[in-house]
């Protein structure tokens, strides 16, 4: 009595890596295991767990690319002639989001999804009220670093929303539904991309009509200079703090949801309460019992729609030999011995990669696409031009000849050197809209559509491959049309390219970690995963920096489009040597007796298995034996006119002398034509000839 009073403390540590065949579960639990699986199964589309991920998922990607918005108006008001702000405004929102994705990884591991699960958003919510209200003071505080403090601490809460939306998303969906239920999750970043150009377009036209803004000529005109920094001061403000809206509707929400079952029953070992809290987000099964079914452990669940009674569970059985979550012994044999750093490194350097290039192409692109829509060259800045002889006009003070430094930062456009600060935002939104955010909805609109119908890693893997042709041949078409009348050649190629990001590699970065790795270390791969995607985006931001000001050629993006597609080749090499398969191709018997071949998408539970239990499988990892395998394919589908062991097809039986695994087998010994491939920890032996 006494022990079940007070249970052993011991009890109260998290579980840590149960191992590839889940050996570290005792067996009362991986029935229990196996009711919760079924019980997530039975459901599918989930509105309310859609609903309270993609709340906050669309609120950090609104914060986040509203530096789009902003930095024009910002450069207006306050560093007219310093290009280097944006680049730190960028750099520590970029490190920002490093630590949070980081930070609350492990946090969420280790304490629980839903404890985290809002702090997020209170950061968030926060940090744009800092933002929107950061001022000079009286005369004594640096605009600039107070500015960049908050937009750190807004990095940080966008940050921890990476591994927590996708984590929980991931948990609670049922496992044909995961990957729709992640990539609608996912389809918040483009919306919220679109959805802040479009307010910061609806906040302009509103100060227009109410000041005149048009008419104000500002940027042009410095006898309303000061009304002007009034007015533009405002619209960044309010489109901010716009931000913080969809934030707070989204915490409300996120305090009454629950941790998913599978983290309650495995790391937390309270099977109890993973049933209960299971029932609470989708209701009791179908049972004969109306106030409760048992599990096959035995355990006592209440039914919070018939109000039954809540038996307490029985004395638990011994544990079997797991260590703890995050010590270092668990760590070891997670990521060392059982060599599952082979996903990590495989997540990490895909979305590294894929980061490089996205976000130097939609963050801060606002010269980018200037250029890339510009059909003349620039225009010099002289008395020819009419806004010269404006009364009060500034446009003097920035001709070279009169010691000036050029066009103002907050003008992107050389090629209209007379537009106002009001016409430049207008362009600069309309370009954005029409290049970036259609594309990319449309992009992650098609990927929800085609989740469960493409092999998804090998889709990312060739996603890659076709993105690093895409970038070839948009350099290529730039370095041929660039500011001329055709120059729209050009947009339809970058537009392209940003479908083809959302529609593969993008989408799958942020979907694939949050598959494959056990639920003790899901939360922690995922954000150190992400984490090196913002690292790639800030060798991004400083990549396109550093040319734009060292490389004075007025076609030098095009060079930006090459470098851009070695990035993208290296992400398919890592994705097709380092990714396991998260499906498997299943062959059903039809009633005519024919064989129809589909794709099943793998548990949770069996991806948890990690890189042995891939292996065991007949999967490959490492750039030698990957390559071994298609040399091997290639050989005897040219020398024997026989198809060769995939392992990742299954429910097959041999033909014509092949051989193919059954579903859950193991093969690691496959017999084919005389020979046999041996696969010895993870290392492929080809029979010898």
């Amino acid at each position: 009595m006494a022990g079940r009073m007070y249970p052993d403390p011991e009890r109260k540590r998290n579980r840590g890596y149960l191992g590839e065949d889940s050996s570290g579960l005792p067996p009362r639990d991986l029935q229990d295991r196996q009711q919760l699986r079924y019980e997530l199964d039975l459901n599918s589309w989930n509105l309310r767990i859609w609903g309270v991920a993609a709340s906050g998922f669309l609120t950090d990607s609104y914060n986040l690319f509203a530096t789009n918005v902003i930095l024009a108006t910002l450069s207006f008001v306050y560093f007219p002639h310093e290009r280097w702000c944006g680049l730190i405004i960028n750099f520590f929102t970029l490190l920002g989001s490093v630590v949070g994705q980081l930070l609350f990884g492990y946090l969420a591991d280790k304490y629980g999804r839903t404890k985290l699960y809002g702090i997020e958003l209170v950061l968030v919510i926060v940090s744009t009220i800092g933002v929107a209200t950061t001022s000079t003071g009286y005369g004594d505080i640096s605009f600039l670093a107070l500015f960049t403090f908050w937009r750190f601490v807004m990095g940080i809460g966008i940050g921890a929303e990476y591994p927590l939306s996708a984590v929980i998303t991931s948990e609670w969906s049922s496992t044909s539904s995961r990957a729709t239920m992640l990539s609608s999750v996912f389809l918040m970043q483009p919306v919220g991309q679109a959805l802040a150009q479009l307010v910061g377009l609806f906040v302009l036209l509103g100060e227009n009509r109410a000041h005149r803004l048009h008419e104000l000529q500002c940027g042009i005109d410095t006898r309303h200079e000061e009304e002007c920094k009034r007015i533009i001061d405002g619209i960044w403000r309010i489109v901010i703090g716009s931000g913080a809206v969809p934030a707070i509707l989204a915490i409300i929400f996120r305090f009454f949801l629950y941790d998913c079952g599978l983290y309650t029953l495995e790391v937390k070992n309270k099977p109890g309460n993973a049933f209960r809290d299971t029932q609470r987000v989708y209701g009791a099964p179908e049972t004969e019992n109306s106030n409760g079914f048992p599990s096959p452990s035995g355990h006592m669940v209440q039914t919070t729609a018939n109000g039954g009674t809540l038996t307490l569970p029985t004395p638990p059985e011994p544990e079997s030999a797991t260590s703890l979550q995050f010590s270092l012994p668990d760590l070891y044999n997670f990521f060392v011995r059982d060599k599952n750093w082979y996903y990590l490194l495989g997540t990490s350097m895909t979305w590294f990669y894929l980061d490089v290039s996205f976000y130097g192409f939609s963050l801060d692109n606002r010269g980018t696409l200037s250029d890339l829509w510009a059909t003349t060259d620039a225009v010099s800045i002289t008395s020819d031009l009419w806004c010269w002889h404006v009364p009060g006009s500034a446009v003097p003070s920035w001709a070279p000849s009169n010691n000036g430094s050029g066009l103002p930062t907050w003008q992107t456009d050389a090629t209209k050197p007379c537009n106002t600060i009001y016409e430049t935002l207008i362009e600069q939104t309309k370009q954005y809209l029409l290049t970036v955010s259609l594309a990319s909805i449309a992009g992650s609109a098609c990927f929800v559509v085609f989740a469960n119908r493409i092999p998804r890693r090998e889709w990312l893997t060739a996603s890659f491959g076709v993105l690093t042709v895409l970038f070839l041949v948009t350099g290529g078409v730039y370095y041929g049309v660039a500011h001329t009348e055709r120059s729209w050649g050009t947009v339809v190629c970058v537009a392209i390219c940003h479908f083809m990001f959302n529609f593969g590699a993008n989408t799958l970065t942020f979907i694939i970690p949050a598959e494959i790795f056990p639920t003790c270390y899901r939360c922690t791969c995922h954000g150190i995963s992400a984490a090196a995607g913002k690292v790639g985006s800030i060798v991004a931001v400083l990549i396109v920096y550093g040319i734009n000001a060292g490389y004075k050629s007025t076609t030098r993006q095009g060079l930006v489009f090459l470098l851009f597609a070695t990035f993208m080749a290296l992400g398919a090499l890592y994705s097709w040597a380092y990714l396991p398969d998260v499906q498997r191709v299943v062959h059903d018997s039809t009633p005519d007796g024919e064989l129809k071949k589909r794709l099943e998408t793998r548990s949770l539970e069996e991806l948890g298995g990690g890189y042995l239990g891939a292996v065991a499988e007949g999967q490959a990892f490492g750039v030698r034996n990957k390559w071994a395998v298609v040399k091997d394919k290639v050989r005897f589908r040219v020398g024997k006119g026989r198809k060769p062991l995939d392992g990742n097809e299954a429910g097959m039986e041999g033909g014509g002398g092949g051989q193919y695994p059954l579903r859950g087998g193991n093969v690691d010994h496959v017999h084919r034509g005389g020979g046999a491939v041996n696969v010895v920890n993870g290392t492929i032996e080809l029979p010898a000839r």
